[in-house]
């Protein structure tokens, strides 16, 4: 890079981080780096390399983008990472070693952890070593053909979103009734009845690579969520990906989407009566919907990750003198 740092990425069926066991027991890592970046680390074995790298003097950075102490219990993420299932043997003869503890874990000993969000510092990083991130986007939210409508969709899931609809109250099916289309961007089983509609509306769960443009399609989208503890550590990433494909937006008052609405983008609500006064001015205002649409590019614009990489270098830029200047880790 134009620092002079070679960074190389990883992905999960490629790691370059080879972990010696004895038995379930970690007792070498093997790895040729300065700095390892791990994400969501709630594996085990990934978490028991974290003190035995440091002792090397391999600088350690954990990333992470959520409370996953405080995921929704009707959120299939929470049985697979709560630690009474950690040690637990599979249907096939394996052990389940996934916790949020381990995570908690792996950040109290590497040498930096990495926030979306800085309610997450308090989370990971009371020890001080904690670096705030916000998201960006890569190119594949930019460019991407949009259509002006008076569509209103919902980009989410409501497996991790189970109680997030419910802020909105009768907002939606109210629109319903006034003759506006509702659509998801997602499995649209149960959202129906979620949002308080006698049935579930349109819509189907898409990858990653096709996400952009099916977020696209909508001429106004929504991001209600609840006052939770999970939530109060939520990033800004769903607006900030409809500012960038030109989608106007309203979201609930947490504390991240009031950030990003602070830089003119988008519009906030915290009653269902409110709900619904911001969606009926922006589906009956092809102007309204033009004018927040523009302003939602101009300040995506500023948040490509390309632009913004330096951001990632100067965090483990840290985290390299901040290996260099502690003191020996012990490895248990």
């Amino acid at each position: 890079m134009a620092q002079g740092h070679d960074v190389v990425l990883t992905e999960p069926k490629d790691r370059s981080v080879e972990i010696v066991l004895d038995g379930d027991t970690v007792v070498d890592v093997k790895v040729e780096a300065d700095v390892v970046v791990f994400q969501r680390v709630t594996h085990q074995w990934i978490a028991d390399a974290v003190p035995i790298l440091r002792s090397r003097g391999v600088a350690v950075v954990i990333d992470i983008d959520d409370d996953l102490n405080a995921v929704h219990p009707r959120n299939p993420a929470w049985e697979s990472m709560h630690p009474r299932n950690d040690g637990k043997r599979l249907v096939g003869g394996g052990i389940h070693r996934h916790s949020w503890a381990h995570l908690s874990r792996a950040c109290r000993e590497a040498t930096l952890v990495t926030v979306s969000t800085p309610a997450l510092l308090d989370v990971y990083a009371r020890h001080g070593r904690g670096h705030v991130i916000y998201n960006h986007l890569p190119d594949m939210y930019y460019g991407v053909p949009h259509e002006d409508s008076d569509l209103l969709g919902w980009p989410a899931s409501l497996h991790s979103h189970p109680d997030d609809p419910g802020v909105m109250g009768g907002a939606v099916a109210r629109l319903v009734e006034e003759g506006y289309r509702f659509c998801t961007v997602s499995d649209p089983k149960g959202v129906g009845a979620a949002f308080g509609l006698p049935r579930d509306p349109a819509g189907g769960a898409l990858d990653m690579n096709h996400w952009p443009a099916g977020v696209a399609k909508l001429g106004v989208g929504i991001a209600p969520l609840a006052d939770t503890r999970f939530n109060k550590s939520k990033s800004f990433l769903k607006p900030l990906e409809m500012s960038a494909l030109g989608v106007p937006w309203v979201a609930s008052p947490r504390a991240e989407y009031v950030r990003l609405h602070r830089k003119g983008v988008g519009a906030l609500a915290d009653t269902p009566r409110r709900w619904h006064k911001e969606l009926s001015r922006l589906l009956s205002s092809p102007r309204l919907r033009a004018e927040r649409a523009e302003a939602g590019r101009a300040v995506a614009e500023t948040m490509r990750v390309r632009d913004n990489a330096w951001r990632w270098i100067e965090a483990w830029e840290r985290a390299a003198l901040l290996q260099k200047e502690s003191r020996p880790v012990a490895v248990p």
